[in-house]
């Protein structure tokens, strides 16, 4: 295990402040210097991330809050355990932390120049190694729950079973080809989807849509071709992958999962937010305390819809062409209800400040952001 001294931990303390001024800078010279030298690790990061500033500043961010809570590291497990399963899902192993390490070092010196004192990169090459150590063991013992060798990598899936949904929008029915065992899932987690475009592969996250029936994961997955950066994953499996193809994959991760002291849910989805949340809907057998609320653009995109109708009966809120209001939230919403929120950041960022105005307890709300979820603090 890593050392760090007392003094190192003064250090990182007090040089922290810059991380948080100047983090989104550092680490996109640490991306640029790393890929150069390794470019190996693009099959591993998401260039659309990259790309619009969200995964420098998610890694900036993460840093900082380390250094921060240098001396009391617990608090952030929570955090540490989104970013670990989403690490595990894109089979990120041990022996890139030292290479992570090394580089963000280097950013940190060239962005600080002279400023960058020996005793500052010691002190803040002994706090990554703490941070990387951590991420490794809680890593390792989600690899060590998949068992056999075989669930710790890709495996090849054959498309089952490929529908359009919504405008944009399709399902993907998958089965496994190796023979290996399908691993149950927790409702609200996703599969890494991997392509291979030009020389490198590109890696996505899709919710599982439907409840696991030990034979096949469905995933919705909605074409980004309506904003500039268009999709470069969803658009090419859409136009190119067809029933019978193989496609790699990855067991479910995530941590968006239903809260099991609760005595009723609300789920609030705006757009294709809808997904993790269809098959934490799906897992109930008794519907009498669920209850669901979508909003749309327009009633054609409001996906699964007829399956929630049936299940859900009045229970089951759609808000097409509107924005949804605190009123409305006061007359959905139950005081103590646990309450998920997936969809647009902005979105949920919306009808969370209305809902903590209405009272509800911090604790009750649960997110799942389509983005590294560090990028938004």
């Amino acid at each position: 295990m890593t050392k760090i001294t007392e003094e190192q931990k003064q250090i990182v303390k007090s040089t922290a402040p810059i991380l948080k001024e100047h983090g989104k800078e550092i680490t996109a010279i640490f991306y640029k210097k790393m890929f150069a030298a390794h470019p190996e690790l693009l099959n591993y990061f998401n260039m659309t991330n990259q790309e619009i500033g969200t995964q420098p500043l998610a890694l900036a961010n993460t840093v900082y809050l380390a250094a921060e809570n240098i001396e009391q590291l617990e608090i952030l497990l929570p955090q540490v355990k989104t970013i670990a399963h989403k690490h595990r899902s894109l089979t990120i192993k041990a022996e890139h932390y030292p290479i992570v390490g090394e580089y963000l070092l280097k950013g940190i010196a060239e962005y600080l120049g002279d400023a960058a004192t020996p005793e500052i990169l010691d002190a803040w090459g002994a706090a990554y190694g703490i941070i990387a150590d951590i991420f490794i063991e809680v890593e390792q013992e989600m690899y060590d729950a998949l068992g056999d060798v075989r669930n710790r990598d890709f495996i090849a899936f054959k498309i089952a079973a490929k529908q359009d949904v919504a405008p944009n929008v399709f399902t993907l029915d998958l089965t496994r080809n190796d023979g290996g065992e399908l691993l149950d899932f927790a409702p609200g987690q996703y599969i890494s989807l991997r392509v291979k475009l030009g020389e490198l592969f590109h890696n996505r996250q899709y919710s599982l849509t439907k409840a696991f029936d030990g034979k096949t994961y469905q995933v919705a997955i909605k074409r980004e071709n309506e904003k500039e950066p268009a999709g470069v994953v969803s658009n090419h499996i859409y136009n190119n992958y067809q029933v019978g193809d193989t496609l790699l994959a990855t067991l479910p991760a995530g941590d968006f999962e239903l809260d099991a002291d609760a005595t009723s849910h609300v789920f609030i989805a705006g757009g294709i937010g809808i997904t993790p949340i269809a098959s934490m809907v799906s897992s109930f057998q008794n519907h009498d305390h669920v209850t669901l609320i979508h909003c749309v653009r327009s009633e054609e995109y409001a996906v699964f819809s007829q399956n929630f109708q049936s299940k859900l009966g009045e229970s089951y809120h759609q808000f097409a062409g509107k924005n949804i209001t605190k009123s409305d939230l006061e007359r959905l919403v139950t005081s103590g209800a646990a309450i998920y929120l997936c969809g647009p950041v902005p979105f949920m960022q919306a009808v969370e400040v209305m809902l903590r105005e209405l009272g509800h307890d911090q604790d009750d709300i649960h997110f799942e952001a389509f983005q590294p979820a560090l990028s938004l603090v």
